[in-house]
């Protein structure tokens, strides 16, 4: 899949045709501020999604955002030169369009979106709106599809998918919000439809469906018991409400964790704040120390308490030791006595039936003889001598065991030991949090001047206020995790209890038994299989975004870590060689890492989709500056086959020839083309609009 070339005709700050190229490896667009750069990522992003940003502030604190209502954007779309053209001509109409040619390998396909608009009173108002897509064979030119409307949309939707068009189309300054990872996010819905978890996810829930159908059908052919039908109706309506309160509990976990989310962004950014105050320097480094030890310390209690579990899992063996021991030469006792009978191997029945004589006896096996119908029914007992063998392997199993399970009350006194040291170590960090706090609160500032001063009191402030936010965010989703946690066990009990009244009901006949053990069952399997086909997705995109990144950051002097994606916490971050988390990273880091993770989540996409996607990016590096702008950049043109990046030129006009992304435009053979964006000159603002020069290709 390759862009090819772009038509705009009166569309924002494009006035008339403007029919500009793309090269099948790199096309970059440079200009200054309102030059028409984003306009042009507007264009593109018309086309195919019908959608534009509108970049007037938002009352969240946003700088904009995406308008896809067709009426809503042709209040802002029209170019204000044109129409002021029209409207001095007396025009009855004028047109707004963009058009987009793609190569897709074996035929070209052109999508045409515009808008109509009617005079009304010296005005010009919606009149309609057109949307197309129409395919050509390459080979003889003749026309595979031209569709329409809904047609046009559903076809459009085969090439590129909606879920993605935030990565493929990437707008720097919206970086944060696509990459959130909370349930039904745009990076979840992404990862969902690349990985193809709605197949898993259907046939989970086929599995839990057929559960449901199963039950449902036990139900109607339950006896008239009135004892055991009550004892039912009541265990289903507690596994009901337990799976609503599940449900509650689950979006409260989801609510929390975006809160945690947004605290921990607002915190990072306020600690960058700080950290270039050297009077804060003791603090971060005590914070480091504390943060490394309260992780080192849950870690280890983690630990204990999974040996703990263990340790009461075999405790069961210790309370019924003697019985054991009573057990274990069970078998062997009994053979001493010649309390066993013999076993009498099939093959010699077989044999014996064959002959029509009992060996033994003389007894007459003919077929129809009362010896024939006892001897066959005799071929399935014989296993006698399977069952001693397996009763003596058990007897040894018990033997070796027995040895560990004699040392169970000391193990146990042991791990309790050790936790509560633990927990007495983790109450004294909390008073070590307490003093750190402290000396974020008494810290003072030593500004030149009385602003300086009071910009780093509110940004001190701020901190301590959403560091307690964050704090009661992630105590919240630990919470309700733990409530999920406990009615997950609650309701695995219930659905058990629900399923042996089933089995046990004497009314209910083996076919609807064994659907009823093994609906349970598949549907267990298919809920593994979709843990692990997310956690595979998951994996991939990691795993690539990391390669991408150590490739943005190869001239950094510090080392820069390993990209983190972590769906337990909703997160995207870095960790050092121990896997603790790199807190005050830097802003040029961070464009870097929100790069990488969409060059990784990209790459899986097409591998998945078996579709080459240009990756077309409008001010992804706006904020670097050195070696991660450039290396940034190089790393776009590497990782894609089609890379089209719109980005802001920061060179005064005197001194072009020393700017490095124009160097390397010059100097790379991967850039095919090039243009500068400027505005013409016009008397009034509203007559400028965008042209563009080539100056490469």
């Amino acid at each position: 899949m390759e862009f090819k070339s772009i038509t705009i005709t009166n569309f924002l700050s494009y006035y008339d045709v403007n029919e500009i190229e793309f090269a099948p490896t790199t096309t970059i667009f440079i200009g200054q501020n309102n030059t028409g750069k984003s306009k042009l990522f507007d264009a593109i992003n018309f086309a195919l999604y019908s959608r534009v940003f509108l970049t007037d502030p938002t009352s969240d604190g946003t700088n904009g955002k995406w308008i896809s209502d067709i009426k809503e954007i042709s209040t802002f779309v029209v170019n204000n030169h044109k129409l002021n053209e029209a409207l001095a001509a007396n025009d009855d109409s004028l047109k707004v369009a963009v058009s987009l040619l793609i190569d897709n390998k074996t035929s070209y396909i052109t999508v045409e979106r515009s808008i109509d608009f009617k005079k009304s009173t010296e005005k010009f108002i919606y009149a309609t709106n057109n949307f197309s897509v129409t395919e050509l064979d390459k080979l003889d030119g003749h026309v595979i599809a031209n569709d329409v409307g809904e047609a046009a949309e559903d076809r459009l939707s085969i090439y590129f998918a909606p879920s993605i068009k935030d990565f493929f189309l990437f707008q720097g300054e919206s970086a944060n919000r696509i990459m959130q990872l909370q349930k039904g996010g745009n990076f979840s819905r992404a990862v969902k439809e690349i990985a193809r978890l709605s197949v898993f996810e259907d046939a989970k829930d086929l599995a839990e469906s057929y559960v449901g159908t199963v039950h449902n059908r036990i139900t109607r052919k339950q006896n008239k018991n009135k004892e055991q039908k009550e004892q039912q109706e009541k265990l289903q309506f507690s596994i009901e409400t337990k799976k609503h309160q599940l449900e509650e509990y689950d979006d409260k976990k989801t609510e929390a964790d975006k809160k945690v989310a947004e605290y921990s962004d607002k915190v990072e950014k306020l600690e960058d704040e700080l950290s270039q105050l050297k009077e804060f320097e003791d603090y971060f480094k005590q914070k480091k120390t504390f943060e490394d030890n309260m992780k080192r310390i849950k870690a280890e209690l983690n630990e204990a308490n999974l040996e703990k579990s263990d340790i009461a899992e075999d405790a069961v063996f210790y309370k019924i030791r003697e019985k054991i021991e009573e057990f274990k030469d069970f078998y062997s006792k009994l053979e001493e006595k010649g309390e066993v009978p013999p076993s009498i191997f099939a093959a010699e029945i077989n044999k014996a039936l064959k002959a029509e004589l009992c060996p033994i006896c003389g007894a007459d096996l003919h077929e129809g003889s009362r010896g024939c119908e006892y001897a066959k029914s005799r071929l399935p007992k014989c296993d006698t001598d399977k069952l001693g063998s397996y009763l003596r392997d058990l007897n040894s199993t018990f033997g070796n065991a027995n040895e560990d399970i004699q040392r169970i009350p000391q193990n146990l006194e042991k791990i309790l030991e050790r936790k509560r040291q633990l927990e007495q170590k983790k109450t004294r960090l909390f008073k070590e949090k307490e003093e750190l706090q402290g000396i974020l609160d008494n810290t003072k500032i030593n500004a030149d001047t009385e602003e300086k001063k009071k910009k780093a009191d509110e940004v001190s402030h701020s901190l301590r206020h959403y560091s307690d936010l964050l704090e009661k965010a992630k105590l919240d989703s630990s919470k309700n995790e733990g409530s999920i946690g406990i009615l997950n066990r609650e309701l695995q009990k219930l659905r058990h209890e629900f399923k042996m009244l089933v089995v046990d009901d004497d009314d209910i006949d083996d076919r609807d038994k064994i659907l009823t053990i093994y609906a349970e069952k598949l549907k267990n399997a298919m809920n593994k299989l979709y843990a692990l086909a997310h956690d595979t997705a998951y994996n991939e995109v990691q795993k690539r975004a990391n390669e991408y990144y150590k490739e943005m950051t190869k001239e950094n002097a510090a080392l820069v870590g390993d990209i983190k994606i972590d769906t337990s916490t909703s997160e995207i971050y870095t960790v050092d060689e121990q896997g603790f988390r790199i807190r005050n990273i830097n802003q040029g880091n961070r464009i870097s890492i929100q790069l990488a993770v969409i060059a990784g989540i990209l790459t899986v996409a097409q591998e998945q989709f078996d579709q080459q996607y240009p990756f077309v990016t409008d001010a992804p590096v706006s904020t670097l500056g050195g070696d991660n702008k450039l290396s940034t950049v190089e790393t776009m043109i590497n990782c894609f086959e089609q890379s089209i990046i719109i980005i802001k030129d920061d060179t005064s006009t005197k001194n072009k020839t020393n700017d490095e992304i124009r160097k390397l435009i010059k100097e790379s053979d991967n850039v095919g083309l090039a243009y500068e964006l400027s505005l013409s000159k016009a008397e009034n603002i509203s007559d400028q609009y965008t042209t563009y020069k080539k100056i490469k290709g």
